[in-house]
Formats: C-alpha cells, structure tokens, sequence
C-alpha cells in the first residue's frame, strides 16, 4: 500500500511539473508572438507607410487645450504608478519565473542527448538574445499608455 501511495504522489508530482512547463512555455510562446515592436508588423505591399503615430483615445473626442493639459497631467501620474507597479511586480515574481525556467529547461537537457542537448543550449541562447534586445528596444521607446 505505501508503495502504490508513493507512485501516486510520483505520478501527480511529476505531471503538475510537466503541465507547469507547459504553461510557462505557452505563455514565453505568446509573449514572442505578441511582443513586436510598434511599427515592425509585416506590412503588404499596397499598405501605406504610417506617418504618425497612433492618435491616443481621448484625443479622438477633440478636447480643448486646458482639458489635454489636464489629461496630460493625469496620464504622467498613470505612467509613474503603472512603472513603479511593473517594478515592484518584477522584483516580486520575476526571480521565480527565472528560477523555474532553468530548471524547466534543465529537466528538458536532460531527456536529450549531449549532442541534442548542445544544439538545445545554442538555440536557448540566441532567443534569449533576441527576447533581450527586443526588450531594450521596447523599455527605449515610449510605453504607450496614454490611449487610455
């Protein structure tokens, strides 16, 4: 009987890890998917090139210049509060997101060969590269929060 419960807690241990590895590539999956650069879409051929950038909501309802100076105002305090939400958030989980990624991806190296297992870390490398650079590049440019 204690060897069947062993199994048991094995057997569901080693699927909420599997199901938890598939969760956190689904969402670095959609995180690439999603997370390109404004104004990097692919674009057709017959697509015109845009010549500003995106008009904000509230600009759409033609307010006047005291109320833009307001809103103005009122967007600046957002975008402080949401960037020192996103770093306290990022202080809090991004260490464990971290943390069970390598070993996700050392549980994963060790299912394949050592050859496998090398061309596995190169290919880890370079996307991290590129999700890194990609990063850069969106914390350079503005955040876009003020179509709110």
């Amino acid at each position: 009987m204690d060897r069947l419960l062993r199994t048991r807690v094995i057997t569901v241990v080693v699927l909420a890890l599997v199901f938890g590895a598939g969760i956190l590539l689904g969402f670095a999956a959609d995180r690439s998917l999603v997370a390109t650069p404004e104004g990097e879409e692919a674009r057709t051929e017959d697509e015109e090139e845009p010549t500003q950038r995106r008009r904000a909501t509230y600009e759409q309802v033609d307010p006047t210049e005291a109320q833009k100076m307001v809103i103005d105002s009122i967007v600046k305090e957002y975008r402080t509060a949401m960037r020192a939400l996103h770093a306290e958030f990022n202080a809090a989980y991004d260490p464990r997101y971290q943390a069970l990624l390598r070993e996700t991806r050392s549980a994963i190296k060790g299912v394949l060969t050592p050859q496998q297992a090398h061309a596995y870390d190169s290919l880890i490398a370079e996307r991290d590269s590129l999700a890194a650079e990609r990063d850069r590049q969106r914390d350079g440019q503005g955040s876009g929060d003020e179509g709110e």
